[in-house]
């Protein structure tokens, strides 16, 4: 990877080959918070507003993913599309804070159809607190008396809907970085008292900008980082190029975890979460060609939408940056989308795997509608491969499953009992020698 001088050095003379900002844009979270903001909440979000919240459900290790899915869930957003099954945390976004530490808009917290859903499924809910203005950021984490009244009043929110953590998403300014670790671990240290089991995270960006960032301190400091890895391009951007790069350019995912959480990752891998986009960008160009020039931003897509668009369009597959996308014409003028598919999703998650990383996330949930293909990628990877095995419910496959298989082990054409319906895993009413393999590649432990 290029050095952080070089870097910034190419950026500020604009000669690297690819869609970076010189200076940390607005991030995606505070943009679309702004685009939204005279959006009111969805009402799916406050159905059964009226009704008790639950308490979360312990969650068998066979139906729970066997890493973190921490999805992302924002107030304009329905939840209707939410696969409780396949993720382990949805982090409601979002209530705002001040300066002073007093909160401000919570968006209709607590969204008790969404708490209960997710608690009846053993899903962990996470309270997300923003503050998109640099120099308030710095007032409020600087002065002890506004640290101890957001604590406060944040624990009071939290309570209010039962939440099981808080996800703290601080974003623009250069200045505050200094003091976050700090502030993050008496922040920790306080919620972990007062509410024993939460968990406390933060949202980390994909490239240390300012380098002011002790990303390694961050991640001792707290339960875990979410890192935002996309925005690589966008509203900024003078030429086309990929949301989210797993390679090529001057910066890509792959660097983002190696380099720029290298140090984090070799001493807190367990801390560290993926983020990837259901988002994509649109822009008008002077050619077809990938990297053209930009005439006009239109904005940010949706996955829901895009997979539909490249069936009209076609899929184009961009091998530098491992990521689709799609264009067409009207008139002189060109279009193009770049954005992320179920194959570029999961080859990041397969990053996030090879490196031993807590888990992935996403922004945002019901970005992919209906769609199931983004879901899919998530099964494929995270999906717990013990349950068609674990015969006695006990969340793992071992010698007491196998003996178990063995007493019902009656050959082919032999109805089990009902007692052993479970060993006949092919679903072919007996539990034969076809079932043994099954129960072999279940992964006997």
């Amino acid at each position: 990877m290029i050095a952080r001088p070089a870097l910034l050095a190419f950026l500020l003379a604009g000669t690297i080959a690819a869609a970076q900002p010189s200076v940390e844009p607005l991030s995606v979270h505070a943009r679309a918070m702004q685009q939204n903001q005279a959006v009111p909440t969805h009402p799916d979000l406050l159905r059964d507003a009226d009704r008790p919240i639950i308490p979360l459900v312990q969650r068998g290790t066979q139906t729970a993913p066997c890493a973190t899915v921490f999805g992302f869930l924002p107030y304009w957003e329905s939840a209707a599309n939410v696969r409780y099954d396949l993720i382990t945390h949805i982090a409601c976004f979002s209530v705002e804070v001040n300066a002073n530490g007093s909160l401000g808009n919570d968006h209709g917290w607590p969204w008790v159809s969404v708490i209960n859903d997710a608690h009846a499924a053993g899903v962990k809910v996470i309270l997300v607190a923003t503050l998109f203005d640099g120099s308030a950021i710095d007032t409020l984490i600087s002065s002890p008396t506004n640290r101890a009244n957001f604590f406060a009043n944040i624990k009071a929110k939290m309570l209010e809907g039962n939440a099981d953590g808080l996800n703290i998403d601080f974003e623009t300014g250069t200045t505050w970085q200094d003091e976050i670790n700090d502030f993050m671990l008496e922040l920790t240290n306080y919620l972990h008292t007062e509410i024993p089991g939460c968990e406390v995270t933060i949202d980390g960006p994909a490239v240390n900008w300012s380098n002011r960032w002790d990303l390694e301190g961050l991640a001792a400091s707290c339960d875990g980082i979410f890192i935002m890895g996309y925005a690589f391009a966008g509203s900024w951007s003078s030429i086309t190029g990929a949301n989210a790069p797993l390679t090529g350019g001057s910066i890509n995912i792959t660097d983002t975890v190696l380099d720029e959480y290298g140090d984090a990752l070799t001493t807190h891998p367990d801390k560290l979460i993926l983020g990837v986009p259901y988002y994509g960008h649109h822009w008008t160009t002077t050619t077809s060609a990938a990297g053209a020039t930009v005439t006009s931003f239109v904005g940010s897509t949706r996955f829901r939408d895009d997979a539909l668009d490249v069936q009209t369009y076609g899929r184009i597959w961009h091998a530098v940056s491992q990521t689709p996308w799609y264009r067409w014409q009207v008139g002189s003028t060109w279009h193009q989308v770049w954005f992320d598919d179920a194959e570029s999703t999961g080859m990041k998650f397969d990053l996030a795997v090879s490196e031993g990383l807590q888990g992935v996330g996403m922004w945002a949930l019901n970005y992919d509608g209906a769609r199931p293909e983004l879901w899919d990628a998530i099964q494929a990877r995270f999906g717990c491969v013990t349950s068609c095995c674990d015969l006695d419910e006990d969340g793992d496959v071992d010698q007491d499953d196998v003996n178990l298989f063995l007493f019902c082990l009656q050959g082919p054409d032999v109805a089990p009992g009902q007692f052993c319906l479970t060993g006949d895993d092919d679903e072919d009413g007996d539990v034969d020698l076809h079932d043994l393999l099954a129960l072999q590649a279940g992964g006997i432990n």
